[in-house]
């Protein structure tokens, strides 16, 4: 792309936000009342939520940043116990399922990673200031808070992110003797207890904090094939801190946190799409592998009598073959699949965050964050709900069971905080290290038709991927009052990186046999931008930021016929540019509590990072593999709202909107003299939103608190492939409406156990949160399933 006119495009829509900002400031203005500086904190206010989106304690309306924060009584009262909750609680955030429930990937506005990539996160998510590079499932238990950053971040956040950055905050250790246990029982035999307790060993200098949790649920679908049930999980963590406090300004803080995980994985179990020989979209031959040889047309490839020996050898299968099956799975409906394997999961992860501040003087403070994530899991992770083996995730050849990956990370980061030029500059600088191993398998086989002759065929891809990443970063913000310019803010940050990636085939796999390869990346991040104290209650803020994730490693491509064939196994790495404005809202609106947040952006993205399955050398060794490419370039934009008010001291009223524009402004890529061609952009909603009303029920004091809360969650649809115009239709997902409700009763009669019942997705609607294409590869396409209506009681103890 010429700069020239990119810098000109971000300079229009520049002009183009600020005329936002200033059509949107003029009635949060007119609503807001004349009040001392700052605006006193209550219910709507965004003054008492603290937000550390810029590595300092702040109050989130006084953050220039689209961010969403929940507190540790917001995660119990809104049921945020998983990932997929967030999805529901933070406008513009997808949380895709891509081979079911352990298989997670956070998208924020149209930025997200494909399944078998080998890109890093678009989204990174961090648990005390660590970051944690595994995909995997959660539980969210006994957090300070949780913390949603969008758009590119870079120059103050461990590692690069084009679409965003996630914080789990951990609670900390007090110098209180306290704790609580809360017990939640529901249908699906769901189970979950967790609790922590709170002792200050000495006071206010050892500070112990000890937390747990489990979780057991049997799973909502049922395999026909197998005769057991997926989703089920068994789930236990732990969690240790300790905080040690030797002298006057100096502070140690110690997390310990071990997570188990085992179950069965919901997987891609619904049969969504199957392609027929022939088919064309839009000018494209369409794969049909699958479809022709499970079938009645196998005879034409076999030879008479080879569907009929197929049936005879494999009882369970469905007799009109796998094009039929599409209308039998729409029969059956979502939660029966007849999936012709296992879905075993395993995880097993250690994660382990050490923070040292030393108080230099008022104005000046050393920090280091030692970061350690080691991650084993070993997942079965079903990708078609038909009871064909078009693909397994096991090797028969080998007796290799479930894909695996082994990972280790360390981090480090020093930071040096603190103001300068009497207090008029707040500044930060920083050196982040990381180093980062992992270890991958990936155990196939294709098309079971036994006992035709030359099937089945089998693959398994091992490698192993280092990276090296090392990024110096500075950022101030200047508060212009200080000459004349009251309430203005300028901000400016610079971060340079460079990752070292290197990958290796391993022993046992197809592709061993090659030296290690290594690629180097680098490139700058960085941000400027002002906010505008406009009015006690009213921020205004217009930014533009710059990032990238770097390029990675094609593990599953054999480095020699690659080369030979004039590629590499290396990925180019994608960067981008976003221009956002926004406004923040927070105190009172004709008379009554009340906040809003807007935020206006546009982001541009050069060589995005997406998965397609080429056939490098036409029928062979290297059809249906997975390589991460590098299409040209996607634009997105979007408006992103939050807001509530109390318009009588019982009830509050309040959602969030997300309209997403997302495109892949130059879409084709040609990879070994093939055109692929991409577009819609996946994972992206067009809009999504969540509206709520919280009831405070009138009752006695001394009986406690009776809250009733009602949440509607809708979305519209989306795709779960980049290229489903051209190679891949069949993949968009209807959109959804989920109905959620809460009724809970605190400190009950003066004591210190409260209650609640809750429900999700009232209504039971149908509905679905991911898939898996393997439309180019084998020609068909399953979906990932949401949860049915599930309901169940909570029971707490604080003490």
């Amino acid at each position: 792309m010429d700069i020239r006119i990119a810098n000109a495009a971000q300079f229009r829509a520049a002009l183009r936000l600020g005329s936002a900002l200033v059509a949107m400031a003029a009635p949060a203005t007119l609503l807001a009342q004349t009040a001392p500086h700052p605006a006193q904190p209550g219910v709507g206010s965004a003054d008492d939520i603290i937000v550390t989106a810029r590595r300092r304690d702040e109050t989130l309306a006084r953050v220039p940043i689209a961010v969403t924060a929940l507190g540790s009584e917001d995660l119990v009262k809104r049921a945020v116990v998983t990932d997929q909750d967030l999805q529901r609680t933070v406008p513009g955030l997808t949380i895709r399922q891509t081979q079911g429930n352990n298989s997670l990937t956070y998208s924020l506005r149209g930025q997200s990673a494909d399944i078998f990539s080998g890109s890093p996160s678009a989204v990174v998510t961090y648990l005390n200031e660590v970051p944690l590079p595994i995909s995997g499932a959660s539980t969210f238990f006994d957090l300070e808070s949780v913390q949603v950053l969008k758009g590119p971040q870079g120059t103050l956040f461990g590692r690069n992110a084009t679409g965003g950055a996630v914080l789990f905050t951990a609670a900390k250790p007090t110098n209180e003797l306290e704790g609580y246990v809360r017990g939640r029982y529901g249908n699906y035999n769901r189970g979950e207890i967790e609790g922590a307790l709170n002792i200050p060993i000495v006071d206010d200098k050892v500070l112990l904090r000890g937390a747990f949790n489990y979780t057991h649920d049997d799973g909502y679908i049922y395999n026909l094939y197998t005769n057991e049930e997926l989703g089920r999980i068994d789930r236990v963590n732990g969690r240790l801190s300790l905080t040690l406090k030797p002298w006057e300004g100096v502070s140690n803080t110690t997390m310990v946190q071990y997570s188990k995980s085992t179950g069965t994985n919901t997987g891609a179990s619904y049969t969504y799409s199957v392609y027929g020989c022939g088919q064309t979209n839009n000018g494209f031959a369409l794969s049909c592998g699958a479809g022709l040889l499970f079938g009645p047309t196998l005879d034409s490839v076999a030879g008479a009598g080879a569907w009929a020996a197929y049936l005879a050898a494999h009882p369970k299968a469905y007799a009109p073959g796998l094009l039929a099956y599409v209308d039998e799975q729409r029969r059956l409906g979502p939660y029966l699949t007849n999936h012709p394997s296992g879905a075993r999961h395993y995880g097993e992860y250690w994660n382990i965050a050490n923070t040292t501040e030393i108080e230099l003087n008022d104005d000046l403070r050393i920090r280091n964050i030692f970061g350690f994530v080691d991650g084993y899991t070993n997942s079965q992770q079903p990708q078609l709900g038909a009871p064909f083996g078009t693909i397994l995730t096991q090797n028969f050849a080998t007796g290799e069971i479930g894909n695996t990956e082994d990972l280790r990370s360390y981090s480090n980061e020093l930071q040096l905080q603190g103001k300068t030029l009497g207090g008029a500059l707040d500044f930060i600088v920083g050196l982040y290290l990381q180093r980062q191993r992992t270890y991958t398998s990936f155990p196939q086989t294709y098309f079971d038709l036994t006992p035709t002759p030359g099937f089945p065929t089998f693959a398994t891809n091992r490698f192993r991927t280092k990276n090296y990443t090392d990024a110096v970063y500075a950022q101030g913000t200047y508060d212009l009052s200080s000459v004349g310019l009251e309430g203005l803010k300028f901000t400016a940050g610079l971060r340079y990186t460079r990752e070292r990636v290197k990958g290796l085939q391993l022993p046992g796999s197809d592709n061993f046999g090659p030296p290690e390869q290594e690629q180097t990346y680098e490139d700058p991040s960085w941000e400027v931008g002002f906010d505008y104290q406009a009015t006690p209650s009213l921020l205004l803020y217009l930014k533009t930021r710059g990032s990238f994730r770097s390029g990675g490693y094609n593990g599953t491509l054999n480095p020699v016929t690659i080369v030979a064939l004039g590629g590499n196994n290396f990925f180019k790495s994608e960067t981008t540019q976003d221009i956002e404005g926004g406004l923040k809202f927070s105190g009172r609106a004709l008379g009554h509590p009340a906040s809003l947040n807007i935020a206006i952006y546009n982001q541009w993205i050069q060589n995005v990072q997406r998965v397609e399955f080429p056939d490098p050398d036409g029928p062979g060794p290297l059809a249906s593999i997975a390589v991460t490419t590098n299409v040209p370039s996607e634009r997105v934009r979007g408006i992103e709202v939050e807001g509530s008010i109390m318009p009588t001291d019982w009830l509050k009223l309040g959602g969030q909107l997300a309209l997403t524009d997302a495109d892949f402004t130059n879409n084709q890529v040609t990879l070994f003299g093939n055109v692929f061609s991409y577009g819609p952009v996946g994972d992206t909603p067009k809009s999504s939103g969540t509206g709520f009303a919280e009831v405070y029920v009138p009752v006695d004091p001394s009986l406690g608190s009776v809250t009733l809360r009602g949440e509607v969650y809708s979305q519209a649809g989306q795709y779960f492939s980049n290229a489903a115009a051209s190679l891949a239709p069949g993949t968009r997902l209807p959109g959804y409406t989920l109905v959620n409700g809460r009724l809970s009763w605190n400190d009950i009669a003066g004591s210190k156990v409260s209650a609640a019942v809750y429900g999700e997705n009232l209504f039971n609607q149908d509905y679905f949160v991911g898939g898996m294409q393997l439309a180019v590869a084998l020609g068909h396409n399953g979906a990932v399933v949401g949860k049915p209506r599930t309901y169940g009681m909570e029971l707490s103890f604080k003490f």
